[in-house]
This record gives C-alpha cells, sequence and structure tokens, in this order.
C-alpha cells in the first residue's frame, strides 16, 4: 500500500494499540497505529471502558479517558516505535483549531519519529448527523497536512455513514489526505443484564460492525471521484475478514477489536497475509 511517500510491506496494521504492547510478531505489521489522543488529556469517566456485548463485538464507552499528545510522545511512543514499522498517530479535536494545535505540536516533537497521522473524524456525542460536513472535513484534513509538510503521511477515519461517507471522503481528499479508513466507531447501545443498572452508552466495534465498515469500503472504492487507498477497519479476526476486505476495495485493513480479544492476533494475522496483494485478491474475484 502506498501512503504518499511510504510503502508499507504488509496489508495488515494494528490500530488502537496498546500504550504496553507486548509480543512477538510486531515487526511483521504494514503499521502501528496508536489510541486516539487529544492535544490536552481528557479526564472521562472510564479509565478503560470497553465492555464484551458478545464473542466478538465490544461497546468502547463514550467518555472514556483519554491521554494527550504530550504523554504519547513523552512515554508512549518509544515503546511503540521498537518494532520497527511504521507509527502513525491517531488524533482528534472538537474542530479546525484543535486539529491545528495538536498537529503543530507532533510536527514539532516527533518530526522522524511517526510516519503520519490518522485524523479521526467523530461526530459530537449530543449532535446530530447533519452536522459532521464534507467542508469540516476538508478543514480538518488541510489544518493537519499544513501542519505537518508534505512528508508524513495523513490518513483520515470516517464515521460508518455508508449513505454519506462518498461525500465526506471527498472532503478528506480536497483537504490533502493521503489515505481513507472506513471506518470509526457505530454508535450505540447495551442493556445489561440487571434491569437496575443505567444504559452502557458507546461505540459499537467488532463482530456487529463489520459489514457495515464492509459497505462503506464499498462505497469508497466504486466511486471513481476518489483516488485515495482505503483502509479496513472493523470486525477483522480472521485471514477470510482480511480478504474480504480486499475484495471490497481496500488496500490494508487495521485491527483493534480482534487484537483487544486476542492479543497477538494481528501479528499472527500479518503472517498469513503477508502474501496478500489487493489488485490480485479484487482481480480475482472480480473475473
Amino acid at each position: 500500500m502506498q501512503l504518499g511517500q511510504l510503502t508499507l510491506r504488509n496489508p495488515v496494521c494494528l490500530a488502537a494499540a496498546s500504550w504496553q504492547l507486548e509480543g512477538a510478531g510486531y515487526e511483521r505489521l504494514g503499521a502501528i497505529f496508536t489510541r486516539t489522543v487529544t492535544m490536552e488529556p481528557q479526564p472521562g469517566l472510564y479509565e478503560e471502558g470497553i465492555w464484551q456485548v458478545n464473542e466478538q463485538t465490544l461497546l468502547n464507552a463514550t467518555h472514556m479517558r483519554t491521554e494527550s499528545a504530550e504523554i504519547l510522545v513523552q512515554e508512549h511512543l518509544p515503546n511503540l516505535r521498537r518494532y520497527g514499522v511504521p507509527v502513525f498517530v491517531s488524533i482528534t479535536a472538537p474542530g479546525i483549531p484543535g486539529f491545528r494545535k495538536i498537529a503543530r505540536f507532533l510536527a514539532r516533537e516527533t518530526a522522524g519519529l511517526i510516519a503520519g497521522v490518522e485524523v479521526y473524524i467523530a461526530q459530537p456525542d449530543a449532535g446530530q448527523g447533519e452536522e459532521l460536513t464534507a467542508q469540516f472535513v476538508r478543514d480538518a484534513t488541510q489544518a493537519v497536512r499544513n501542519e505537518l509538510g508534505p512528508a508524513a503521511a495523513v490518513i483520515v477515519k470516517l464515521p460508518p455513514w455508508p449513505e454519506h461517507i462518498r461525500s465526506l471522503a471527498l472532503g478528506a481528499q480536497e483537504g490533502g489526505a493521503d489515505a481513507l479508513a472506513a471506518t470509526n466507531l457505530l454508535k450505540a447501545l447495551h442493556l445489561p443484564d440487571d434491569a437496575t443498572a443505567a444504559p452502557m452508552v458507546g461505540g459499537l466495534s467488532g463482530e456487529a460492525l463489520r459489514p457495515v465498515a464492509l459497505r462503506c469500503v464499498w462505497e469508497l472504492a466504486h466511486d471513481e471521484r476518489i483516488t485515495l487507498p482505503i483502509f479496513g477497519t472493523g470486525g477483522v479476526f480472521t485471514a477470510s475478514h482480511v480478504t474480504d476486505y480486499l475484495r471490497c476495495g481496500a488496500s490494508a485493513v487495521q485491527i483493534a477489536s480482534g487484537e483487544w480479544l486476542e492479543p497477538g492476533l494481528t501479528a499472527r494475522l500479518a503472517t498469513e497475509c503477508a502474501h496478500l496483494h489487493p489488485e490480485t485478491v479484487s482481480s480475482e474475484w472480480k473475473s
């Protein structure tokens, strides 16, 4: 997969990487994406608010604690870089000035240490879907691109909205993105078995997200206006799931929930899928 000046050597990537990532085989990955950070730490209501809804589906809590970009750089980045694969910092912010600020900080503090950033585009928890526009995505992407310069890769991770994702992707492309990621979390609610307990509100990931994410990848890959490579992300647990995303038009995948449920899964799939090439998989399927 080509990302600006960078070529990923494997289609399997780790997303939302644990700060204390331990184990063998991660040196075979295409890339490592950090957990999403903000400029200032967000205390949140949960330190590690992830609930297992069923065997392969997770609910990631709204208002989970978010680490700061400064702590990432000072304490966690060296651990993630020791595997010798490209590291991308996932960032989010409530508005364009926030994206500009965190990108400026990373440009100053991580020159030569990271391959680029992932711009995590999320709908505000209390907002309505129409509030997130292609113009906002374009402006956020452009703000990050301007601060990082041409050498760093900019990947934009979009919401799981098949009916709107094409227009949002065009905004990212116009803003200077090098690639797209489809998708981030799907808003959901889980009711605990205890009828007196409050509902668990958050973002769905894992098995339940995969059909929606596959449709989003399909939408992006079948729009002739969109020329950027695509990361498929959502519910990857097997080599067949990797192939499914490549068949739909992705060039690589990100694994997060699978790694959380089964540490070491990403490294294993990187070994199993090292031979896969998106063009070959796609052409075999279409023929």
